[in-house]
């Protein structure tokens, strides 16, 4: 049986193709005949016309190629940076003179056609401008779909490894009560973290945005099962400070964990000299990271920038365009990720 919902779907994508080819062919048609009434008595005449059509074609290809570069570069690097936005209005300027002089150059400096190019400039500066903000508007609409996709991904694989949600935080707070009831405090303290991060990973991860106070309060709770699991021992070394001024700002949730997960997934050793130094600190709207953890030699050649990490930059570059700064270090013993990132919207 045809899947017939698919094909209507695609009907209106069919139409606009065939119609297109259709009004492009009429067009053709409609100027091929013309040009044959009026040039076919005077083959020079068709051959120089021919040649002022291909020209009109190379310089709007080139107007093309100029406008894509400009949006790549200054707009890209100046305008869409508020605190850079006069340099880019000093880049147009210098570009309007640049263009003005050449033109002014080609026509020998007469007085008669400075207005002709200044026109000619004026226009040639508004297709620069009007190309990028449309260019930037697509690429908005394109980050933005990415995300969507992402989020959906994410989404699916939760869904799939929470089988029961219910039944997950009933059993933990079985093991809560039996803990208490034997007056095993620590038992119980872990119980209670755990439970805390799966509520945050099921509620909270699934929102655009989180408090940062939640946040950080799951990664408290990250931090101290991370502690937990791990022996007290000489040769491990666990630093953290964790500082918010209180005002309300608001962060994109798990944004953190992944630099989190990969300090201690390979800094970690049971056999070595190891570390783990973390500092946070949310001050005015602005989030100040750093994490470094120690280098061990059996993963210094094969640990790289995971997958968790990868994501993270990915993110911080969909959801935080020039609002953060990411510096990854690495040497022969130390592995340190340092994040400055502006929550002010």
């Amino acid at each position: 049986m045809p899947n017939w919902s698919k094909n209507w779907s695609n009907a209106p994508k069919s139409a606009l193709a065939v119609g297109t080819l259709l009004f492009l062919s009429y067009l053709g048609t409609s100027l091929y005949r013309s040009l044959l009434v009026q040039y076919a008595q005077d083959g020079q005449d068709l051959g120089s016309l021919w040649r002022l059509l291909a020209g009109i074609l190379i310089g709007v290809g080139l107007l093309w190629f100029l406008a894509w570069l400009n949006f790549q570069g200054p707009f890209r690097w100046w305008f869409l940076v508020k605190p850079k936005q006069n340099w880019y209005y000093l880049w147009l300027l210098l570009l309007a003179w640049l263009v003005f002089e050449l033109l002014q150059i080609r026509t020998t400096h007469e007085i008669a056609f400075v207005d002709e190019n200044w026109l000619v400039t004026l226009v040639f500066i508004g297709i620069m401008v009007v190309f990028s903000y449309v260019a930037d508007a697509f690429r908005v609409r394109r980050e933005r779909l990415l995300l969507e996709q992402q989020k959906t991904r994410a989404e699916l694989t939760a869904l799939q490894a929470q089988v029961n949600p219910h039944f997950l935080f009933n059993a933990l707070n079985t093991i809560y009560n039996e803990a208490d009831a034997t007056q095993n405090d620590r038992v119980a303290d872990l119980v209670q973290q755990l439970s805390g991060i799966l509520r945050f990973t099921l509620q909270e991860a699934q929102k655009d945005f989180t408090s940062v106070a939640h946040e950080m309060a799951f990664i408290e709770k990250y931090l101290a099962l991370q502690r937990a699991r791990l022996p007290k021992h000489d040769t491990i070394s666990i630093e953290t400070h964790i500082e918010d001024d209180g005002q309300p700002a608001r962060i994109a949730p798990l944004l953190l964990i992944p630099f989190i997960e990969n300090a201690f997934q390979y800094g970690i050793s049971m056999q070595q000299q190891s570390f783990v130094r973390l500092q946070l600190k949310v001050e005015m709207g602005i989030l100040e990271f750093e994490i470094q953890n120690s280098v061990l030699p059996q993963t210094a050649t094969k640990r790289g920038q995971g997958t968790g990490i990868t994501n993270a930059k990915k993110r911080l570059e969909l959801l935080y365009p020039n609002k953060h700064g990411l510096v990854i270090e690495e040497n022969s013993d130390t592995f340190k990720i340092k994040l400055k990132l502006n929550l002010r919207e």
